[in-house]
């Protein structure tokens, strides 16, 4: 009997600190992985990144065609948003490719994809799939 009331005793006392680790206003989703054609982008763009270090959020800064990069291990996601500031890469390195890309998203993750005029067909292609459309003749995103 005195074991089941310190049971239901340490319950009481640890409900309210459940309660509040899963806020909706901190949210625990925080690890963001950000590639870039060139690391310099991470000084160029300091300021965005810097806003969102600011809100919590852990960037993870790689090259868009590094060797060793992929999105998942063991069926489990590494990352939690995925931002995309290459829009020239050709091809992505490691096991990261469209078709993961999309994967991602469709399982309910954040995409941020930065493009400009010289965006190559593998950007383009994510940003299409993801409903975004571009005006061939003058590059301009519609």
């Amino acid at each position: 009997m005195a074991r089941l009331a310190a049971i239901f005793l340490a319950v009481i006392f640890l409900f309210p600190v459940l309660c509040l680790s899963f806020s909706a206003d901190n949210p625990t989703d925080r690890r963001l992985l950000v590639l870039v054609d060139d690391l310099a982008v991470r000084s160029s763009h300091s300021v965005f990144f810097k806003s969102l270090q600011t809100r919590g959020f852990d960037l993870d800064f790689k090259l868009a065609d590094d060797p060793k990069l992929s999105l998942q291990r063991y069926g489990q996601y590494l990352y939690d948003g995925l931002i995309l500031f290459s829009p020239s890469i050709q091809r992505f390195g490691g096991s990261l490719d469209q078709n993961a890309v999309l994967e991602f998203v469709d399982a309910g993750h954040d995409l941020i994809l930065a493009v400009d005029s010289s965006a190559s067909d593998l950007i383009r292609g994510i940003a299409t799939e993801c409903g975004v459309d571009f005006d061939e003749a003058s590059g301009i995103i519609l």
